[in-house]
């Protein structure tokens, strides 16, 4: 009798695990779907000015998807402490530099730091078609020429 229930008790715990694999895994909802026309998509980042212009879409607690355009001017040095970037380059040119450390550090918000630039980084030139991967927790920084443009999309998983 004894093994009969200790039988019993392990097969409904067997059948039970599947179920809680199935639980959600967070408390935010799926986006629902969504198309945005190329007019559009360049339409997020084409606000007058100099200096970076940012579009935040499919914003979750451990995932969001960033629209960047970047000019000459006010780029920084940036490092995310929880963030890792995946950056498909859309369309132009800059230089990435990343790795080092930022010079002229200053605290922008929780685990985020921006600064005037980056010592002892390695430089690597991007281009249309482009991808790249920045950990958590490395400074990186774009660069881009007078006269140049670069424009990118970014999905940032909280790590």
């Amino acid at each position: 009798m004894i093994h009969k229930a200790a039988f019993i008790l392990a097969a409904a715990a067997l059948m039970a695990s599947p179920a809680i694999a199935q639980t959600p895994l967070r408390s935010t909802p799926p986006d629902p779907f969504k198309f945005l026309s190329a007019a559009e998509v360049d339409a997020l980042t084409a606000n007058p000015g100099s200096g970076g212009k940012f579009a935040f879409q499919g914003d979750h607690e451990n995932s969001y998807v960033e629209y960047a355009s970047r000019t000459d001017a006010g780029n920084q040095a940036e490092v995310h402490a929880h963030w890792t970037h995946y950056i498909h380059i859309l369309s132009g040119e800059a230089t990435l530099v990343y790795g080092g450390t930022v010079t002229n550090p200053r605290d922008t918000g929780p685990g985020q730091v921006r600064g005037s630039g980056i010592t002892g980084g390695d430089s690597k030139p991007v281009h249309t078609g482009d991808y790249m991967q920045i950990p958590a927790g490395m400074p990186h920084l774009f660069t881009v020429a007078a006269g140049k443009s670069l424009h990118y999309v970014v999905f940032n998983a909280r790590q």
